[in-house]
This record gives structure tokens, C-alpha cells and sequence, in this order.
């Protein structure tokens, strides 16, 4: 299961399309769930990526040769993690939007970060950094997509 919670689509076109499917069934005219989970999605990954060069943090199995990845380790540093930040980043979003999702779209995005510390290719730290970076750019976008176009991101 934690291989499948793992995989890319899971991260970020299933939590979008919850969204563009929440924004459908509320009849709204934008479809800003779909549309913010998609940008925090994209600005959560791009920073993730660069901040990983910034901390330069090897990856477990790297450090401890008792660690034992279950799937295919990245060339990339550990922190923080990406499939971390832009799964919480489009769960917030779409959770801010359709606020009865937002519990059950944060559990499964936390599903998504554990998964890759049972794969053994990020720590936990890793995935609460990318976490809590996810959670932060969704709500950022959100407050500024609220001050731009005040009368859209309230609920129907």
C-alpha cells in the first residue's frame, strides 16, 4: 500500500482532482479548489527541490546500511521531502476551499509522507518539513488568492 501511496499521480493528480471533483459538485463557477491545489502543488515542489540543495541532507539508506529501501532511491538530498510538501500543499488547498474535505484530504496527504519514511528514503524530520512547507505555500496562495479575487474563494 505505502508503494502506491508513494507514487507520483497519488500526490498530486488525485488530490487535484478531488478538488476540481469538490468544485464541480458545488457548482462553482471557477474551479478554485482544482486551480489552488495545483499551484501550492507546483510552488510547494519547486521549493522542496531547491531547498534540498540547500540542506543537502543525505538520504537514510546513504547514512545506515541497515536501512533498506523498498523502491528506487533518489538522487536527490532528503530535506525536505517533496512528495511530502506538494501532497499537504494541494490537500490544504482543497481542504481551504472545501472546508468538510480538509480532514480526510490531511489524513491521506499524511499517508502520503509516512509512506516514504517506511520506503526508508526520507526521515521523519524530512517529511514534517515538507509537510509543514506544503501546508504554509497552500496557505499563502489561499490569502492571496482571497486578496485578489475576495468575492470567488468564498463558499458557495
Amino acid at each position: 500500500m505505502f508503494v502506491h501511496l508513494s507514487d507520483w499521480w497519488v500526490k498530486s493528480l488525485v488530490l487535484i482532482g478531488i478538488g476540481l471533483a469538490a468544485d464541480l459538485a458545488s457548482r462553482r463557477r471557477f474551479p478554485l479548489g482544482a486551480v489552488l491545489a495545483g499551484a501550492s502543488y507546483l510552488v510547494a515542489t519547486v521549493l522542496a527541490n531547491a531547498l534540498k540543495d540547500v540542506f543537502d541532507r543525505p538520504r537514510p539508506s546513504l547514512v545506515d546500511p541497515n536501512v533498506h529501501p523498498l523502491v528506487h532511491v533518489p538522487g536527490t538530498g532528503a530535506m525536505p521531502s517533496g512528495h511530502a510538501a506538494g501532497a499537504f500543499a494541494a490537500a490544504v488547498a482543497v481542504g481551504l476551499v472545501h472546508p468538510r474535505l480538509r480532514w480526510p484530504l490531511i489524513a491521506l496527504a499524511a499517508l502520503i509522507a509516512l509512506s516514504r519514511v517506511w520506503l526508508g528514503v526520507h526521515y521523519l524530520s524530512d517529511v514534517l518539513v515538507g509537510a509543514a512547507l506544503g501546508g504554509a505555500v497552500a496557505l499563502g496562495l489561499w490569502k492571496l488568492t482571497r486578496a485578489i479575487i475576495p468575492e470567488r474563494t468564498s463558499s458557495p
